[in-house]
């Protein structure tokens, strides 16, 4: 028989559940790990974001007509100031460029800019270019009073159009809104290594009163021609279409006709 009799049984049992450990409330019990998903990539160092830039380009002015190579390396050079201490080379045919583009002759270093943009430093380190990518290989600046230039990578840039991509209807527009005119491309030939243009009258306030009466591909870029040989060029723009260059406040745009 126990020492504690029936009652002192029964208080031990009592004191013994008391001291048991009991589950923790549903609301109190750890969180489930949540799955952070997939971390975003760390930005570019300056040496990553210029080797993927790095490579052989064109410097061409608007209209084409003026081009010189550069060599874009991955390299770091020694810059005099430390505020561009993420400074590359540059290598190109310095006379050579400075005859077709002037300011090349300023350019001394380059370094790669936010969202692959390509900055072209002189030696006392004074931003002479800034170009913003575009589309197929291409990049653009704007100097102030000198005009539009371009660069493009022929390794990654899109093949040029051919004459069979042009040929047909196409609508004039000013600022992709106003003054509708509709312009022909013929698939005939014309002088100067041309082909026939069939432009509305109605082109006329936007063309100039001498309407063109010729069209050829040049480097890429659409040429109209007047008889007496004055010009209008047009580039490529991201949408199919081609935009008067250089361009203009209300843009001259080209567009396939309906």
């Amino acid at each position: 028989m126990s020492m504690f009799g029936p009652r002192g049984l029964a208080l031990a049992t009592a004191v013994a559940l008391a001291c048991m450990p009991m589950d923790r409330p549903r609301a109190q019990q750890a969180a489930p790990e949540v799955d952070p998903g997939p971390t975003a990539p760390l930005p570019q160092t300056p040496d990553e974001a210029a080797a993927q830039l790095a490579g052989a380009y064109h410097l061409t002015n608007a209209d084409g007509d003026r081009t010189c190579t550069l060599t874009l390396s991955g390299k770091r050079e020694r810059a005099k100031d430390p505020a561009h201490a993420a400074s590359f080379a540059v290598a190109f045919d310095r006379p050579a460029c400075a005859a077709q583009i002037l300011f090349s002759a300023d350019i001394a270093f380059w370094s790669p800019g936010p969202a692959n943009a390509i900055r072209l430093y002189s030696g006392e380190g004074r931003l002479t270019a800034e170009f913003t990518e575009g589309v197929g290989g291409t990049w653009e600046a704007l100097r102030e009073t000198d005009g539009v230039y371009f660069l493009v990578n022929p390794r990654i840039a899109e093949p040029p159009a051919q004459p069979a991509d042009v040929v047909g209807a196409w609508e004039l527009t000013r600022n992709g809104v106003t003054a509708r005119c509709r312009i022909d491309f013929l698939d005939m030939p014309a002088p100067a290594d041309a082909f026939r243009l069939s432009p509305e009258t109605a082109c006329a306030p936007l063309l100039g009163r001498t309407l063109p009466v010729r069209w050829r591909l040049d480097r890429g870029d659409l040429v109209l021609e007047t008889a007496s040989g004055g010009q209008l060029r047009f580039a490529t723009s991201e949408d199919g279409g081609w935009t008067k260059v250089p361009e203009e406040a209300r843009p001259l745009l080209l567009n396939r006709a309906p």
